[in-house]
């Protein structure tokens, strides 16, 4: 690893944990020392790296703050002229005379961050402390650092917020295994790393899936490819008869369940706005009397049921040939927010007589790097009206729809 980082920039440090982050902040505050090779800073550094780092724990606050001052390399009188900005800022004026032993985690982050940005840093280390304590102090500590960043200091923060990355850096750097991965411009540099995770988390997923068809052709759970990670009621032991994880007569089988993306490749992780084709491969063992009924579910990881729907329901008719194999259903928007999710898959007649039921059948993961809250994604169009049209046109639409009110008669 050779890297130069010039005064005033600020760089995001990226990685799994175990990548080297924490140790590359640490052999720069002189932490750890390097068994080969060389670093040279200029200039004072603060670092927060672990949290209450350098604080004894049966000193009190006050005492700490002059203790950690001093290793920063202030002097005691200046630390006596900040003393009442760093207790203000920290919001710890009813707690500085007690042991901070007695602090909780977020009272020990409001020390150490105000204690290190009143000293003056040319250099500021921040490694993923921000993670801890509530959130107007977070927000209020956002705000420090945006102004640090304006009057000069050299930032390096070590954070998975990505977010506050894109938001604070002028570049990213990204450590895989203690090399580096990449190093750029920040919105690149980020893409491409929640790419490497989405690459990774399809490869899991599609193991985990030929795992899952291994298993269900071994243990017989219905004949054929049973692949869709479909599981032999049998082999789970203990499970209420409700919970089991196939169930059906057989005289259609459903063979697997495939998700193709808009160029017709399968895959196993997805964005909102991705169209997604659900694929069903399934056999007919004898002639069937009554309407063949495909249906899906989409359930969140939580167990939650997003939407279900079959053919019946849409008033879909399957016109089947005797060298029908296959069935599909396409998604122009999948919809869904960041998550893991299953899906149910379904042949039965039209009485719901079950043919076959595959219960999580498929599992598969909705990424999105967008800060949306709940499991659904909607669009949303928002737009400023500034004569108050809209406020008199909604009073009018609210009015017919209560219709007429009675009065009271005096």
């Amino acid at each position: 690893l050779t890297m130069r980082i010039p005064k005033g920039a600020s760089v995001g440090v990226i990685g799994r944990n175990g990548s080297g982050k924490s140790t590359l902040l640490k052999l720069i505050t002189g932490i750890y020392k390097p068994d080969t090779g060389s670093i040279s800073r200029a200039g004072r550094v603060s670092a927060l790296i672990e949290l209450g780092a350098g604080f004894h724990p049966d000193f009190t606050g006050r005492e700490n703050i002059f203790l950690g001052g001093m290793i920063q390399g202030l002097s005691r009188r200046e630390i006596e002229q900040r003393f009442d900005e760093i207790v203000q800022f920290a919001e710890l004026e009813d707690f500085i005379d007690q042991p901070v032993r007695t602090y909780s985690s977020g009272m020990f982050m409001r020390l150490g961050f105000s204690l290190a940005i009143h000293c003056d840093p040319e250099v500021l280390l921040i490694d993923e402390v921000l993670a801890v304590g509530d959130e107007g102090f977070i927000s209020k500590c956002k705000g420090k650092i945006s102004e640090l960043r304006q009057k000069g200091v050299t930032l390096m923060l070590v954070t998975h917020d990505l977010a506050a990355v894109e938001r604070w850096c002028d570049e990213v750097l990204w450590l895989e295994k203690g090399e580096v991965r990449d190093r750029g411009e920040p919105r690149r540099v980020i893409d491409a790393y929640r790419q490497f995770f989405e690459d990774r988390e399809e490869h899991a997923l599609e193991c985990q899936h030929e795992e899952s068809r291994e298993q269900g052709t071994d243990n017989g759970s219905g004949g054929g490819d049973s692949g869709g990670g479909g599981l032999n009621p049998e082999a789970i032991p203990g499970e209420a008869l409700d919970e089991k994880a196939r169930w059906g007569s057989r005289e259609v089988e459903i063979l697997g369940v495939r998700l193709l993306n808009e160029s017709g490749e399968e895959r196993f992780v997805f964005h909102p706005n991705e169209a997604v084709e659900i694929v069903i491969p399934f056999a007919r063992r004898e002639s069937l009397s009554g309407e063949l009924v495909f249906g899906l579910g989409v359930h969140h990881g939580d167990g939650t049921l997003l939407f279900g729907t079959n053919t019946h329901i849409e008033q879909v008719t399957l016109n089947f040939s005797e060298m029908s194999s296959e069935v599909r259903c396409y998604i122009p928007r999948l919809s869904l927010l960041d998550g893991e999710y299953w899906l149910d898959i379904a042949a039965h007649r039209e009485d719901g007589y079950p043919y076959d039921y595959w219960k999580k059948a498929l599992k598969f993961s909705v990424r999105s790097s967008r800060a949306q809250v709940g499991k659904v994604f909607l669009e949303t169009q928002w737009n400023v009206v500034e004569d108050g049209s809209v406020l008199e046109r909604e009073r009018g639409r609210v009015a017919r729809d209560r219709g007429p009110q009675s009065r009271a008669v005096s």
